[in-house]
């Protein structure tokens, strides 16, 4: 980060909570623990004045009890006075218990046991008396374990899980709970807050103070974390290889899935952020009708998606909202199910049709109940075998100075890790008069302290706190209490302790403290639910004022990913652990399925391209790539995949004649618009060769482009073809023989005006490179078709790439409702300094329209300069601008500062373009950047990589096998 970057960050004030301050013996313990240790330490005393002992014996026992019990009393307990630690034990072990689903027994072992059970009394049934006596003694050992197994584990009160949890019922996109609130819970997409720049962030916090300004007067928000679903990426992937019809293609889709599921069990780490705020009635003390709940909570909703898109967030619409609220809150409480909440629901109704019930009848929480919660431990709780604990920010763990989104450090500290942040605006009137009144008392206690103790430290930074809120509030600022609560979550309790640990220490080395809410876990998880209730014992020992502004610099909406069902992975988010997915098919999220890729020569852009490709393919996407350079590093992927490469050169007898008007097959479009217009065909295409000769011959004279535009006409006039579409027919459903090169040769030569022309055409016709004068030999019907022109040079490398490209436009054209991608590698040769304005024009034109055909053109370079030289880099910045999404590795410092301006990155994002790694970019799409670590199976890494130590360690493992 440069310097100036460093200068513009902004800091935002959490101050002290100003009514905390001024303590007694010099600042060092608090009053309540005064007096109970002097409680403590005087009743010991009495006991022992009454022994019947010397006083030397009397000196001596109180010093080893009441002294020790005065200071134990002084210190406390994790922070509480020993009375308040006492009643937090004394509520667990009153309360202690486990809870479990009305369907399920109470203990582990004995629902297997009723099972058997059933199948004993089953068989029993059926062979009558034939039963044996040890069958009959082992079903009454069952039925006595069972009974013993009761009497011990269940409590003395027990009580079902559905009773316990406080939710009525949900309705009309509404959360009822069952202490009279109505909730509305919105999910929110997030951005990639941390690689903006200090500007950005400066107009995101408070594009967020004035949403805080108009929201409701509580909000809870909830970042949930967990391994990312990656089932319907994989029945999606499983579908495709049902309907694959080449076994090679179907090998890598087995290898894919493989891949995906190997590195989501070490990764693939998913979040989801959500706004939870509640009903509050237009007039205090007044609660209105259920219509004017829905009318507030729908305003409300309003307020958030307006307010929040200028943030750069957008509030994600469901189709049924009440399924949403449920699977929100049947997640929380589900993590380590394995069933989703749909495959939940199925199991309730069949209960209920066995039973005979009438399903209508069933509560909203039978279907988001877990089977079991242990309350039993007093520093976690077990739900279905998964291991949560709860830790909490106390009022004086906070950062007085932070930084903008310095809450992302707990939303992006990993798996297992959620974060809940409360926030509750007071009564502007109420607290201007409490906080005159506590400066006040403040002030006169300082007089009293000595500057030598710590209590005269705490009274300033209490006094200093109250005008700094104060001068707040008379600036339009609001007053707020704010807490944060992190849930960690583990699959056995050492996992736990280790990332409490670790999660201690990162909060510590960032100057904050964080506590375990010990005996205070059932309370903890109370909270914890989406329901924006905090517990009062917790609130009270978390709450920490803060203005607007310092509210909003806890701004949590900062883990952007890319995480599409239906598209391709491309790999790992650097910064907190998610899949890549992207669809760029996908119109909904994506304006065009256009991409740039960007890199200096190495940074992997062959390897991604191909990769790509690859994942395209195993798709059932057509693929058409163009190789101008290398074309023999595309080969092995070819092959592997059922694929064809068609290698145009000199050398090679594959031709595609560039003068070939071809029949497109246009029966999908049709069905769609009807007949198309009557355009004449014959005058497309003459439009194309011009192109093809002005890169062929550079300075040919505007006299000479007319010249060549009437030898065309007479050319194709003489194999019948004129401009009525009609004369094309062969009268067998074909098209008539087209000319090639060679017959426009022979027409350029009668002409002494043409003969330059002629004389330069005829390298084409009768010299070296004459392979072009036939008629098209190839097609690229073939899924996965690679073009290779790599031994094409000079002008003819161009020339080549134009007349590939010319072939694979006209395929993509033919049927809109497919996808199709064409791969452009080494852009730059046809849009650069030795191409010129007409081609470049082309290529413009195909990365613009081809959206509309259904297509994704996708190009790679890595000569920034050469890409962008063509009048003044018009071209490469049209091509930029109109590709969605840009993939920039490794570059170099002139090259990096370039794409800078273009993209508008940040100085941040420059420096990590300048370092990054072979193998690491950042993706840029939908105003949302990314570092990708790109990942490919080892499969695929053999077939497309291009590393000279990984090529000999392919051959040497084939030269182990023979």
């Amino acid at each position: 980060m440069s310097k100036r970057e460093r200068e513009e960050l902004d800091m935002y004030v959490i101050p002290p909570n100003f009514v905390e301050g001024g303590k007694i013996f010099g600042g060092m313990f608090r009053l309540r623990n005064a007096i109970e240790a002097g409680a403590l330490g005087g009743g010991c005393a009495l006991l022992v004045f009454r022994l019947p002992v010397s006083l030397t014996a009397k000196i001596i026992i109180l010093c080893v009890t009441a002294l020790p019990l005065a200071i134990f009393g002084l210190i406390g307990i994790e922070g509480n006075s020993l009375t308040e630690f006492v009643m937090n034990v004394a509520k667990f072990v009153r309360n202690r218990r486990t809870l479990c689903r009305s369907d399920i027994e109470d203990f582990d072992g004995v629902s297997r046991m009723r099972l058997k059970i059933k199948k004993m009394k089953a068989l029993d049934c059926t062979l009558g008396k034939v039963m044996d006596y040890q069958r009959r003694q082992k079903v009454r050992k069952y039925q006595k374990r069972r009974e013993r197994a009761k009497q011990e584990s269940r409590p003395k009160n027990p009580i079902d899980i559905e009773s316990y949890l406080p939710i009525d019922k949900i309705e009309n996109g509404v959360v009822f709970t069952k202490d009279g609130r109505y909730l509305k819970i919105l999910e929110i997409e997030p951005i990639n807050f941390l690689l903006r720049s200090a500007r950005e962030q400066r107009n995101i916090i408070y594009a967020f103070v004035s949403y805080l300004k108009v929201a409701p007067v509580k909000l809870q928000f909830k970042v949930l974390t967990k391994k990312a679903d990656l089932n319907k990426h994989l029945s999606r992937i499983n579908k495709e290889i049902r309907l694959e019809t080449n076994e090679k293609c179907k090998m890598q889709q087995i290898d894919y899935i493989r891949f995906i599921k190997q590195i989501g069990l070490r990764e693939a780490v998913s979040r989801r952020f959500f706004l939870i705020y509640e009903y509050e009635p237009y007039m205090p003390n007044r609660r209105g009708d259920m219509n004017e709940v829905y009318s507030v909570l729908k305003t409300a909703e309003r307020s958030a998606k307006n307010y929040l898109f200028q943030c750069g967030n957008e509030v994600i619409e469901h189709e049924d909202e009440n399924e949403f609220l449920t699977d929100v809150v049947y997640n929380v409480l589900n993590r380590a199910s394995e069933h989703s909440l749909e495959e939940r629901a199925e199991e309730v109704v069949r209960r209920y049709q066995t039973e005979g019930k009438d399903i209508e009848t069933a509560h909203i929480n039978e279907f988001i109940a877990p089977e079991r919660i242990d309350f039993s431990h007093m520093d976690y709780i077990e739900i279905d075998g998964l291991f949560l604990t709860y830790l909490y920010i106390p009022s004086d763990g906070y950062k007085s100075h932070v930084a903008a989104g310095w809450l992302s450090l707990l939303v992006n500290a990993g798996e297992g890790i959620d974060v809940d942040l409360f926030v509750s605006k007071q009564p502007k009137d109420k607290v201007q008069f409490k906080l005159g009144q506590q400066i006040r008392i403040n002030r006169s206690k300082i007089k009293e302290a000595s500057d030598t103790n710590t209590d005269f430290d705490d009274l300033e930074g209490a006094i200093r706190s109250g005008y700094f809120l104060k001068d707040g509030l008379a600036n339009n600022e609001d007053f707020y209490y704010m807490n944060v609560l992190v849930t960690i979550t583990a699959k056995n309790v050492i996992e736990l302790a280790w990332r409490v640990n670790e999660m201690k220490k990162l909060l510590i080395s960032r100057d904050i403290t964080i506590k375990t809410c010990n005996f205070l876990q059932e309370q903890a998880f109370r909270t914890s639910l989406p329901l924006l209730h905090p517990e009062k014992k917790l609130y009270e020992k978390s709450k920490r004022n803060a203005l607007t502004t310092g509210v909003a610099s806890c701004y949590p909406f900062t883990s952007f990913e890319i995480s599409d069902d239906n598209g391709i992975l491309l790999g790992v988010n650097k910064h907190n652990n998610s899949l890549v997915i992207v669809d760029i098919f996908n119109s909904k999220k994506y304006k065009n399925a256009n991409m740039a890729i960007l890199g200096t020569s190495g940074a992997g852009k062959t390897f991604l391209l191909q990769l790509m490709a690859l994942r395209m393919r195993r798709k059932n996407i057509q693929v058409f790539i163009l190789a101008p350079l290398k074309g023999h590093e595309f080969y092995r992927a070819a092959k592997n995949i059922g694929g064809e490469v068609i290698q145009i050169s000199p050398a090679s007898t594959n031709c595609i004649n560039v003068m070939e008007i071809r029949r497109i097959d246009n029966t999908a479009n049709e069905l769609l618009d009807g007949p198309e217009l009557n355009k004449s065909l014959l005058a497309a295409k003459i439009q194309r060769l011009h192109i093809f000769f002005s890169l062929l011959i550079p300075d040919m004279s505007y006299e000479e482009k007319q010249l060549l535009d009437e030898a065309m006409v007479e050319t194709y006039a003489e194999k019948g073809i004129t401009h009525q579409n009609e004369s094309l027919e062969d009268g067998t459903g074909g098209y008539v023989e087209m000319p090639v090169l060679g017959d426009l040769h022979a027409v350029l030569l009668k002409k002494t005006e043409t003969r330059r022309l002629a004389n330069i055409l005829n390298r084409l016709v009768n010299g070296s490179a004459k392979t072009f004068n036939q008629q098209t030999n190839v097609n690229l019907d073939n899924k996965y078709t690679v073009l290779d022109i790599s031994e094409l040079s000079g002008d003819l490398l161009t020339v080549g790439m134009f007349v590939g490209l010319d072939y694979m436009w006209d395929k993509a054209k033919e049927d809109r409702t497919k996808e199709k991608a064409i791969f452009l590698d080494e852009l730059w040769q046809l849009i650069g300094a030795s191409s010129n304005k007409q081609a470049a024009e082309f290529v413009l034109e195909i990365f613009k329209i081809i959206r509309g055909y259904g297509g994704s053109a996708i190009c790679a370079t890595q000569d920034l300069n050469d890409f962008f030289a063509l009048e003044d880099g018009k071209y490469g910045k049209g091509i930029i601008n109109v590709s969605k999404t840009k993939i920039i590795l490794n570059l170099e410092e002139d090259e990096a500062a370039r794409v800078q301006d273009i993209l508008k990155l940040s100085d941040t994002e420059l420096m990590n373009i300048t370092h990054f790694e072979r193998g690491n970019g950042l993706i840029s799409t939908n105003n949302n950047n990314v570092t990708v670590e790109f990942r490919a199976s080892n499969l695929e890494q053999e077939q497309i990589t291009t590393d000279r130590a990984e090529l000999q360690a392919i051959i040497d493992k084939k030269r182990n096998k023979t």
